[in-house]
């Protein structure tokens, strides 16, 4: 692949911010804006942010490293949610390393 490529999308979601310490901020319903980009054939990353406050109130982004059309490892998040793995593997990524159960 020598093109980057976007994928913007938009679902309702359940929510939450953790720590160490426990739950934070939880939300159910949120409109997310999702964007996924494959930078090479190498890299990729995330953006998500809820549409009514623009990102004020919910917003995550991270990296998607790639070997061989296999999401490998991934950072932002603790854990990718099953939207980002889903829209990755309608792409035609195995995100079998990096789905948590």
């Amino acid at each position: 692949m020598n093109t980057p490529q976007t994928h913007e999308f938009r679902v309702t979601s359940y929510v939450s911010y953790d720590n160490s310490f426990g739950r934070i901020s939880e939300q159910d319903d949120v409109l997310l804006n999702v964007t996924i980009g494959i930078n090479s054939e190498d890299y990729g990353w995330f953006e998500i942010y809820d549409v009514e406050s623009g990102g004020n109130d919910w917003y995550a982004e991270g990296g998607l490293w790639i070997s061989e059309m296999t999401i490998t490892d991934y950072d932002g998040m603790y854990a990718l949610p099953e939207f980002i793995t889903s829209k990755l593997a309608e792409l035609g990524y195995n995100v079998d390393d990096v789905i948590c159960d």
